[in-house]
């Protein structure tokens, strides 16, 4: 009996000691790299508990065969979420959240790849290979010589009892800390999210607004939707190097403001704010209206060209706005590994702008600037190579993607001037609008590429936004207005589609003039970032 005991609670302690490996990984590398006590502690609290809910599920079969399979397959999952925590602090320096898991949802195959070209460093490299190929052969080594078959009386009520004691455990303390938690809860809300917008925005006409127009002489206006393009590295924003050589040749045409962020650093939290009534306030808006509805229902005929594929693991937020447009074109629309140049879009705009409709807004949606950015370019804008760069870090890295980023965005510059070139051509009332969804960090303040919530760096937030206006629309409208003055008013494109509808003559009952940044009764509000952060204290508490 005392053997048979023995035997049992050494078979259940081997097991226990097997399917915890990854749990003592994270205890001892998370130390290291979990940046503040008390969250270490949670993290490791909390994987704790799900470490423990696993073991439980082991052990209420007694075979030996079959808990060998179960600890296998656990003992990989763990493995792989210690990793994923892990290499997210390492990058970002906090837990894996839903804003982060939002960006995965709406990604594409190619833009993961995009995506985990800039993740993966040695460090995150040795991770990977320690928690997913050297745990699970060592774990499935140790399975294979160890007897972990064996039963005790009662230990089905037992273990039952401790996967429900611990799930409450993580569902009511530590479920910030679950990434499975945080994975389920998160996607739920996507789908919930993805669900409304496709009720609401997909339609043509929305039933939540009332819309007139002022004018209905023959228009033409352009909306240019760029991506990831910082205002830190344009010509026209002080930038140290010719990125901006044709629109600075038009620099008196235009109207640069130079005060302008985005609410958020990723595309789809980005855009559903900028192209609708959303805000910070209201996030997920109920009876949301979008830029395209309020065009169709002003009378404007409306194109949406684009260069983004329509859909990721769902249709993108951009895809569902873009189905309320009257003719839509998709230059990229599928998965391939292709590489699609925005000068691709040209033609298109062209066969728009022959149409016959006497009002019409166009909505270009560039990839602009977006990561690999050695592929958003031709060879031909291939300008910038030196390595005598006036960067704060100064290493190959930098020096290789500053390069690439630098004439990206010299090929786009290219492009919206090509744009504005071809509706100037149309002799109208028209205006261009260009503005990026978000921008990215390039060794301007940190050492780090790309863009994330968790960092946070002003080149992340701080975006182009310049208008162009005809002769026409200046004649028409209000010759004697001087937009120029406005260029140095702080605004947030949240607030975007007051904007689009104060350039565009459209009134609707929810329009908000305070809020359009070329209107005179334009106010300054407090300029709402991520978790409602004021981006301009932000700014003021970096700098003390």
């Amino acid at each position: 009996m005392v053997n048979a005991l023995t035997k049992n609670i050494t078979s259940l302690f081997k097991l226990a000691s097997i399917i915890s490996i990854p749990y003592f990984g994270l205890i001892l590398l998370g130390f290291f790299v979990i940046p503040e006590s008390l969250i270490y502690i949670k993290e490791v609290i909390g994987f704790g508990f799900l470490t423990l809910i696993v073991f439980s599920i082991t052990v209420i079969f007694s075979s030996n065969k079959m808990r060998q399979f179960l600890s296998l397959v656990f003992l990989t999952l763990l493995s792989f979420l210690v990793f994923v925590k892990l290499s997210f602090y390492h990058n970002y320096g906090v837990k894996i959240s839903a804003s982060a898991l939002f960006v995965i949802f709406e990604t594409d195959t190619t833009e993961s790849s995009d995506f985990l070209s800039n993740y993966f460093d040695g460090f995150v490299f040795g991770l990977a290979i320690l928690f997913l190929i050297i745990v699970p052969i060592l774990a499935k080594l140790l399975l294979n010589k160890t007897n972990i078959s064996g039963r005790f009386r009662y230990i089905s009520v037992l273990a039952i009892s401790t996967v429900v004691a611990s799930s409450y455990a993580i569902n009511k303390r530590f479920d910030a800390e679950n990434i499975v938690v945080t994975s389920i809860t998160s996607y739920s809300e996507f789908i919930s999210l993805r669900k409304d917008l496709k009720t609401d925005l997909a339609k043509p006409v929305s039933n939540y607004v009332n819309v007139t127009k002022i004018d209905t002489t023959a228009q033409t206006h352009v909306v240019i939707i760029g991506e990831a393009t910082s205002n830190w590295h344009m010509q026209l924003y002080g930038y140290n190097r010719p990125t901006n050589p044709k629109l600075s040749k038009i620099r008196e045409q235009l109207i640069v403001f130079d005060s302008v962020i985005s609410p958020h650093v990723h595309t789809v939290m980005s855009l559903d704010k900028i192209l609708t009534l959303s805000d910070m306030q209201a996030p997920n808006k109920k009876n949301n209206t979008s830029i395209v509805q309020l065009a169709n229902a002003a009378g404007y005929d409306t194109y949406w060209i684009s260069n983004q594929r329509p859909v990721g693991l769902h249709e993108r937020i951009s895809s569902i706005i873009a189905n309320a447009a009257k003719e839509k074109y998709f230059v990229a629309t599928d998965n391939s590994d292709d590489i699609i140049y925005d000068e691709a879009l040209l033609p298109i705009l062209d066969k728009v702008l022959k149409k016959p409709s006497k009002q019409k807004i166009i909505f270009l949606h560039l990839i602009g600037t977006h990561g690999r950015y050695s592929s958003r370019f031709p060879e031909s804008y291939n300008y910038f190579k030196d390595n005598s760069l006036n960067s704060k870090f100064k290493h190959d890295k930098a020096f290789k993607l500053i390069n690439e980023y630098d004439n990206a965005i010299r090929y786009n510059d290219n492009i919206v001037n090509s744009v504005i070139d071809k509706v100037r051509q149309q002799n109208t009332n028209s205006f261009v609008l260009y503005f990026s969804d978000h921008g990215d960090e390039l060794f301007d303040t940190i050492d780090f590429i790309g863009h994330n919530e968790y960092q946070a760096t002003r080149p992340m937030y701080e975006v182009p936004f310049i208008a162009w206006l005809s002769d026409e629309y200046k004649l028409d409208f209000n010759p004697t207005k001087q937009y120029n003055n406005f260029t140095k008013r702080a605004y947030n494109l949240e607030d975007f589609i007051y904007s689009f509808a104060d350039l565009a003559k459209i009134r609707f009952n929810q329009m908000d003039s305070t809020k359009s940044i070329f209107s005179d009764r334009f106010f300054r509000k407090p300029r709402l970032i991520r978790d409602n952060e004021d981006y301009d204290l932000r700014l003021k508490t970096l700098e003390n």
